[in-house]
């Protein structure tokens, strides 16, 4: 069986990735289902004192050494693009939304990471609960703090519950018991593992804002990667890294809500559309995936260019963005 039959059953359609949420398919996720999720998903896992504006609009900062060495370079961005992937995971989490990135902000911790039935206080989660996987569940709600990822790739031991004695086991065990994904191909754990060795507290750089560029950046070094991927026969790591790709183009259509950008919205769905024309092809020419990938980055710089432009209309603009949330009750007036 190859990754893109197992995929198939977690990962979103295109026009799925690219469309407002609709009630039943949220209610079908087991998270909570209210109007800030229709506005944007990641609203669904933020405490709701957390101060949601800074959140939404800053990062941490990613504290990533760059690799000397090709091959750890390429296993870090296949891990990179992973570590974002809702698509890793199985059952009520895929269906969430949740990546690693949820509950590890740029690799750091998340105090104002919470869901109801899964966090105490904010900035924890029961990593023994039946909510996402049947498989650690132990009959007591024991919320444990989320640690930092960041530095961690020294330890001789990793995880509260259970501790594995590798950084693979932890993050393996991770994927498929504590939240029952399908176990992915090895070079994506492999990548995960070393994008986690490679957060180094040395290199944070300090928070950053959360803008267009920088996630559509991280597109296109996914991108990158599909091609490197491909020069390497690694069709599981190609097919990995572009659902991965599709899903990151998702979080964007998010932000670019509203009629009056309908044409940046569009961009991003003919963009998302060329991914999903390499995807069809892997299976066969991959000279024809190689072409859709070149035409797809080529595709990016315009479509930034015009995401940029109309970035202030966007959910990426901090006032435009605190009116919305205002609109819902999840600002104060």
């Amino acid at each position: 069986m190859t990754r893109r039959v197992v995929l198939a059953g977690l990962s979103l359609a295109v026009s799925g990735c690219l469309s407002d949420p609709t009630p039943d398919s949220a209610s079908a996720s087991g998270l909570s289902v209210s109007a800030e999720q229709a506005l944007l998903t990641e609203l669904a896992w933020i405490a709701p004192d957390a101060d949601k504006l800074r959140i939404l609009t800053q990062s941490p900062g990613e504290c990533l050494r760059s690799p000397t060495k090709s091959e750890d370079a390429y296993l870090v961005e296949v891990g990179r693009a992973a570590f974002s992937s809702p698509l890793l995971f199985g059952g009520q989490a895929a269906r969430g939304g949740l990546s690693c990135a949820s509950c590890h902000r740029d690799g750091h911790d998340n105090s104002a990471f919470f869901l109801a039935g899964l966090s105490g206080a904010p900035g924890t989660a029961d990593v023994t609960s039946s909510l996402f996987s049947k498989v650690r569940e132990d009959g007591v709600f024991n919320p444990v703090p989320i640690p930092s990822l960041v530095g961690i790739a020294g330890k001789d031991a990793f995880g509260a519950h259970a501790p594995a004695p590798s950084l693979h086991a932890f993050i393996a065990s991770a994927v498929t018991d504590e939240f029952q994904g399908a176990p992915p191909p090895d070079i994506v754990l492999r990548g995960l593992e070393a994008y986690v060795a490679w957060l180094d507290p040395a290199a944070c750089s300090g928070a950053a804002p959360r803008n267009v560029r920088r996630d559509m950046a991280d597109v296109a070094r996914a991108l990158t990667a599909v091609g490197q991927a491909l020069r390497r026969g690694d069709e599981a790591a190609a097919d990995f890294l572009l659902v991965s790709a599709q899903s990151a183009l998702g979080r964007i259509h998010e932000r670019f809500a509203g009629p009056d950008l309908a044409p940046q919205r569009e961009g991003l769905e003919s963009l998302a559309g060329k991914l999903a024309a390499a995807r069809s092809a892997l299976s066969g020419d991959a000279i024809s995936t190689a072409n859709q990938i070149e035409s797809a980055i080529a595709a990016m710089d315009l479509v930034l260019s015009d995401l940029n432009a109309h970035r202030r209309l966007s959910l990426y603009d901090i006032d435009r963005l605190e009116a919305a949330l205002k609109t819902i009750g999840e600002v104060k007036e």
